[in-house]
């Protein structure tokens, strides 16, 4: 007999028509990590269901069945959704694709829930949003076993704030002197310590993510990253730049 859990929280990631009245929802939960879950949105509470699965909006959910695909049995948005535009928009839709792309249903990360939350928050404010986009992926990296000990090299030596790095797969960051290509030890501190704040430092970091996810992501391009690019390009051509 399909078992019924208590509310937890919930955002949901992506979600689509499937069969006829329901939805195939792509959540991050608090409890499960992603899953997979059917929502029924048909009949006269139908629409109003449907009206609260919204990306970026806050959800006590429960599941219930026994496969790995559950049903939605109960649905809560006590909040409405973060109020991401332009850019964050774009931004938030990266951090969704990052979570579906990267992470394998029923296997929950300690701490990514909360992770994510916390980006959504930076995303909705008027800070900048780099440093929070920053900030989950090191989390993210972290988590799915990517990144060294923090602050350290491959070789178990303290980062050097003075010094370079390059990336090794399998191995972490390694050596390259004073001078070359690579990245700063004073870039990978701040980022590993959580207080980027030089423009040097971001780009680096930005950088240095782009070349660490390269291997997880493969050869298929991030749809949120294209369709940022598309409206930018819309933007500067209504523009006459």
């Amino acid at each position: 007999m399909a078992t019924t859990e208590p509310l937890h929280r919930a955002y949901l990631l992506h979600a689509r028509p499937y069969r006829e009245s329901s939805l195939l929802l792509d959540l991050l939960s608090e409890t499960h990590g992603r899953v997979a879950a059917v929502a029924r949105v048909g009949g006269k509470t139908g629409g109003a269901r449907k009206a609260q699965l919204q990306p970026f909006r806050p959800l006590m959910i429960s599941l219930s069945g026994r496969s790995t695909l559950r049903t939605l049995a109960q649905l809560e948005a006590p909040t409405l959704p973060m109020p991401l535009n332009g850019q964050r928009l774009f931004a938030g839709l990266y951090l969704n694709e990052l979570c579906q792309r990267l992470l394998r249903e029923w296997q929950p990360l300690d701490g990514l829930f909360d992770h994510y939350h916390e980006a959504l928050l930076g995303l909705a404010g008027e800070t900048p949003m780099e440093p929070h986009l920053r900030e989950f992926e090191r989390a993210l990296l972290d988590l799915l076993g990517v990144l060294p000990p923090p602050g350290e090299d491959a070789d178990g030596v303290a980062l050097m704030a003075e010094a370079r790095y390059a990336w090794q797969p399998q191995q972490g960051w390694v050596l390259r002197g004073a001078a070359g290509s690579g990245y700063s030890g004073d870039s990978l501190l701040q980022w590993q310590q959580q207080r980027l704040q030089t423009p040097q430092a971001m780009n680096e970091i930005k950088r240095a993510v782009r070349e660490l996810l390269r291997p997880l992501l493969g050869d298929k391009p991030l749809h949120s990253r294209t369709l940022f690019l598309q409206q930018r390009g819309r933007n500067e051509h209504s523009s006459g730049r």
